[in-house]
């Protein structure tokens, strides 16, 4: 059996080795582009575990003639045309469940460091500085925060900060009635109405055709004056441009990205670009992470081991666990 790992790793798959033993055969090249990898390997690699650097597209997908399975080494699977994938007999899977502690802590020490305007300070102190003005700290008790997605980490999330005396309300259609009562949260029947009565967003939903860019001009136009934002999901969920002229009109007042629509970013995200120069305008506003919210030797180990257990299960002819449908 041939397993393909074509991106990120750089250690030959020490990690997968472990888990499927010598009879497997693994080519981890770590490319950025499919095309640096010959279409033979392709078409003869019975399992792929997908990082997020290549896209897996139906012209792809068609070069792989012995592939059983697609595992997304993580959560988000939107790199992979699920389409294609099963039209092609491939099962795609993901892991769902991993480094869910690190992205829910991730996003507290975001909201942490702009409610309580760390980067000025901190800044500040560099230069001997100790004027205690600053525009950004709030006290969060008895603010309400708002969570686009109740999943694994929403929930995460929503539990600890309760612990700091926020109330907490989300939206997710997809979420069985009454489940929010076992938290002691509160459900919002709309996305408009998490927007108008929240002081701060968090964003937890995966990207799809329906989530993309959902937070864009027509959310902002019912967020309460002076919000913040947080995102630890996807890029592709806020349209970046939008954002820009939200925090201009200090709707949003200040924001936290570990995800951006294009990473690493270009010219085309001008808030970003912004940022990247340190306009006035902007200065401690907006706090930018390069995806690293699921991060810690412990969760990357994690993510790896189950994604080649799950091949492995599908390989030997056993049920998936984590099987994505489109």
């Amino acid at each position: 059996m041939n397993i393909l790992i074509p991106d990120v790793i750089k250690d030959n798959g020490v990690i997968e080795k472990n888990v499927f033993g010598s009879k497997y055969n693994i080519y981890a090249p770590n490319v950025r582009n499919s095309a640096e990898i010959p279409d033979d390997v392709w078409a003869n690699c019975n399992a792929i575990l997908a990082f997020d650097q290549l896209t897996y597209d139906s012209s792809l997908i068609d070069k792989l003639h012995n592939c059983k399975i697609i595992v997304r080494v993580g959560v988000g699977f939107d790199n992979v045309d699920l389409d294609s994938a099963h039209k092609n007999g491939i099962v795609v899977c993901n892991v769902p469940d991993y480094g869910t502690e690190e992205v829910a802590d991730h996003t507290m020490a975001l909201m942490l460091n702009l409610t309580r305007g760390i980067q000025k300070y901190s800044r500040n102190t560099e230069k001997r500085n100790w004027d205690r003005s600053n525009e950004l700290p709030i006290r969060l008790r008895g603010k309400k925060l708002g969570l686009l997605g109740f999943g694994r980490i929403g929930m995460a999330f929503a539990l600890r900060a309760k612990a700091f005396g926020l109330d907490v309300c989300f939206y997710d259609p997809y979420l069985a009635n009454g489940f929010e009562k076992s938290l002691g949260v509160t459900r919002c029947r709309s996305l408009e109405s998490l927007a108008m009565e929240s002081n701060i967003f968090s964003l937890h939903a995966p990207l799809t055709e329906k989530t993309k860019e959902i937070i864009g001009q027509k959310f902002f136009q019912f967020v309460k004056e002076g919000s913040y934002l947080i995102n630890t999901a996807r890029g592709g969920l806020i349209d970046i441009n939008a954002l820009f002229d939200a925090m201009q009109k200090n709707l949003i007042k200040a924001a936290a990205l570990d995800v951006l629509p294009i990473e690493p970013n270009c010219d085309s995200q001008k808030l970003i670009t912004c940022w990247e120069k340190q306009e006035d305008w902007i200065k401690d506003r907006l706090i930018i992470t390069p995806h690293v919210a699921f991060f810690s030797p412990e969760s990357y180990n994690e993510m790896r081991v189950s994604a080649a257990q799950e091949a492995k299960r599908v390989l030997k002819g056993q049920t998936p666990h984590n099987q994505v449908f489109s």
